[in-house]
């Protein structure tokens, strides 16, 4: 179960985390945290506190499009770019961008081409990480790799990043993985499967703490919302009006606060 794995990773990092001081603040972290979930039976939602999960699908809408303007993420109803965003509202992210052009290649393309002509190829990756950009970017990829592969008409998917805020970060990077997936298996017209999760650094904020200890203290509620997703024909074109999310069911809010 997602959320009973989420937390038993919250417990491990506040009570044996390293201290560490990093550009925007002292974290508690672990290396190489894993988790995993199967899209036939759960939906990586969060109960232990309320999500907000609508600006985390317009940020894949927004992402899958080649986001260059801040207004491409607003667009989608995703706000919290704003952030990373120029002064004149442009911003440069290899999110999305080198996804669709890396030096030429369209990686999703190939991928979707993959998936339904030679599904066993054990090439099926899209790389978000591009070294000769880094210096350029206003925020490098955070989650930068995606593996598929695909056995019995499902496909499963690798999500690897290097680094994950685990008290806000980390929930909204598994519903983005979530509705990921489920757009790649649905064009090459095969079923969504599991989602196994590496985060290379995961940390909680200092600023987290007291919240963290509070969530993990809530129990996890047994409700499971029901997910309606219409079936794509283009890789290119979901919108969040594309997914429904029906009877979600948390407890209250948790403030935690977005770092830059």
């Amino acid at each position: 179960m997602f959320e009973a794995q989420f937390l038993k990773v919250t417990e491990e990092i506040l009570n044996n985390g390293y201290e560490r001081k990093g550009r925007n603040g002292t974290t508690l972290s672990l290396p190489f945290k894993t988790l995993e979930f199967d899209l036939e039976t759960e939906f990586p939602l969060l109960t232990t506190r309320k999500m907000f999960y609508a600006g985390v699908i317009g940020e894949y809408a927004a992402m899958i499009r080649g986001p260059k303007h801040i207004d491409d993420f607003r667009k989608w109803g995703c706000n919290y770019w704003d952030l990373w965003a120029n002064a004149d509202g442009s911003i440069n992210v290899d999110y999305g961008n080198a996804w669709r052009d890396f030096n030429g290649v369209d990686q999703m393309a190939a991928v979707v081409d993959s998936l339904i002509n030679n599904p066993h190829d054990r090439r099926m990756v899209i790389s978000g990480w591009r070294p000769d950009n880094l210096n350029d970017l206003n925020l490098p990829c955070c989650h930068h790799n995606y593996q598929f592969y695909e056995h019995d008409g499902i496909v499963d998917m690798l999500w690897v990043q290097r680094s994950g805020d685990w008290m806000i970060g980390v929930p909204s990077d598994a519903v983005f993985a979530a509705v990921m997936l489920m757009c790649f298996a649905s064009v090459s017209n095969k079923k969504a499967g599991k989602i196994t999760m590496i985060v290379g650094d995961a940390h909680i904020y200092e600023e987290h703490i007291d919240n963290a200890k509070e969530q993990i203290a809530r129990p996890i509620l047994d409700a499971k919302p029901i997910i309606k997703f219409t079936d794509q024909t283009d890789i290119y074109s979901f919108v969040p009006d594309d997914i429904s999310i029906i009877g979600y069911e948390s407890g209250p809010a948790l403030k935690y606060e977005l770092k830059d």
